[in-house]
This record gives structure tokens, C-alpha cells and sequence, in this order.
């Protein structure tokens, strides 16, 4: 993994929150080794890992797109939606979506990113059945397999998981992943592996979990990205607390990507 990636990131959220080094190391780490690790020298262990991770507030079904996706000509109601999903606001995104004046300035074409956002923002504050209704809305008429489609199908594969409807899941899993070999890449695909093996960790099949893991982090790599990188392996820590999958991690490219480089956890 790119340290210096992962390194910006954790500094780039520290600094979102106001905190200070000694405030996010605090029960966690050492300031000096939390320096280094925003510096890009050390990748840091797995505990300290999801220490840092879950002290910033991030989860693991909080997945923010890449780029996002245009709802109206009017710029600024774009700009709104897409500054509350990146700051997870979702009941203030679904609130604001649902007023008349954003509603009466959806353009044609951006009906299906307005149906799909409501419906992310509608399960993230656990409103399944209102966002299962949306998610479908998006796609509705749909000539062809837009990475809004395949983010809509994998949503609602998510929500299916939370309701332990396995079946479910394996269609809506087998509709995102429908010649997606055959797509032009955008950095927004990457949020499917990711998304993907969220749904299988739901569902206790940590196992294939890992091995979506692997299998996105080669898509990644493959297209030059590093976008969800650190969720991905943040995710990988999550699962190998459970001793079930401790044995595939060990022996897995997961473990030696992610170890490949001394690991320091004190300093």
C-alpha cells in the first residue's frame, strides 16, 4: 500500500475535525509515531489501525465517492448534495433533497442521482424500506449499466445483507459485477469490491470477504488508483480480529501487501 497515501489521509481527516497529533494518538499510540505515519514512513499495526480509523468517526459503511454525480443544472444545488455526503450528513442530505425547491430543480437527466443519493442517505439513517424504494427508482428505464446503476444494485445488496436475504444478495451482487471488465474505468468502480465484501463481512462469510478485499485492491492497483485504499485495509484489520479468518489473512497477499514492510507499533 502507498504509505504516503495513507499517511495524507489520516492527517487530511485529523485536520477536518480540528484535532491536534496528541489528540488523535491519545489512548491509541505515541504522538511521535502517529507523526511518522501521517509522514508516509511507518504502516502502522492493525489495532493502532482501526484505533486511528474509528477516533476519526469513520465506519465501515462510510464510503465516500470518488466524484459525484450531477442532479440539476443549478450548480450550487449540486455542490450542497455533494458537501453533505462528503461530510456524512445524511439526515440533513435527505431533508434537503426532499424540499420542493430542490426537488422542482432535478433535471431529466439527473433524476437518477437524486433518487440514488435519497436512497443512500435514507439507509444510512435506517430507513430501509424508503431507501430500497429510491435505489429501484434509480434504475428505472435505464438503456444501459451506469456506475450510478451498478452503485444502486450494490446498495440495495447491502440492504439485503442487513436483512440476512442471502439470495438476494447474490443477484444484485452478479447485476453490479455484469461485464464490468468491460467498462471504462473510473475511480468511483473501486467503492464496488469495497462494498462487496462489507455485504459478506454482514453476512459472517469473512473468508470471501478477504478475498473481495484482494481481488479490489488488484483492480486498484491495476488502474494506477489508490482511492479506498485505507478503507479497504481498514476494513481487512476489522475482519482479522475474527479469529475465523485469522488463518486465510496469514496466509493470504492481502497479509504480505499490507506487511510486506516492518510494521511499528511503538516508538
Amino acid at each position: 500500500m502507498n504509505k504516503k497515501a495513507l499517511g495524507k489521509g489520516i492527517k487530511e481527516e485529523r485536520k477536518k475535525l480540528g484535532l491536534t497529533q496528541a489528540d488523535l494518538a491519545q489512548g491509541i499510540c505515541s504522538q511521535a509515531l502517529l507523526s511518522h505515519i501521517e509522514a508516509g514512513d511507518y504502516m502502522p499495526a492493525a489495532d493502532i489501525f482501526i484505533g486511528i480509523y474509528q477516533k476519526l468517526g469513520i465506519s465501515e459503511l462510510q464510503a465516500n465517492l470518488k466524484n459525484y454525480f450531477p442532479m440539476s443544472q443549478i450548480e450550487k444545488l449540486s455542490q450542497k448534495s455533494e458537501e453533505l455526503c462528503r461530510q456524512h450528513q445524511y439526515a440533513e442530505l435527505r431533508d434537503f433533497l426532499l424540499i420542493d425547491s430542490t426537488i422542482d430543480a432535478i433535471s431529466e437527466d439527473g433524476l437518477q442521482a437524486y433518487y440514488y443519493y435519497l436512497g443512500v442517505s435514507q439507509a444510512q439513517l435506517g430507513q430501509l424500506n424508503e431507501a430500497q424504494e429510491n435505489l429501484r427508482l434509480a434504475l428505472v428505464d435505464q438503456k444501459k449499466l451506469t456506475i450510478i446503476s451498478r452503485l444502486s444494485w450494490m446498495s440495495l445488496g447491502v440492504i439485503s445483507a442487513v436483512n440476512h436475504q442471502e439470495k438476494q444478495v447474490e443477484e444484485y451482487i452478479e447485476a453490479v459485477f455484469q461485464d464490468l471488465e468491460k467498462t471504462s474505468y473510473d475511480e468511483n468502480l473501486n467503492v464496488l469490491y469495497y462494498l462487496r465484501a462489507v455485504i459478506y463481512k454482514k453476512l459472517e462469510k469473512n473468508k470471501l470477504a478477504l478475498m473481495t478485499l484482494e481481488k479490489g485492491i488488484q483492480f486498484i492497483s491495476e488502474h494506477n488508483s489508490h482511492y479506498m485504499l485505507a478503507n479497504f485495509y481498514y476494513l481487512a484489520a476489522l475482519l482479522v480480529e475474527n479469529d475465523k479468518s485469522r488463518a486465510y489473512f496469514s496466509k493470504s497477499q492481502l497479509f504480505t501487501e499490507l506487511y510486506k514492510e516492518k510494521v511499528f507499533d511503538k516508538i
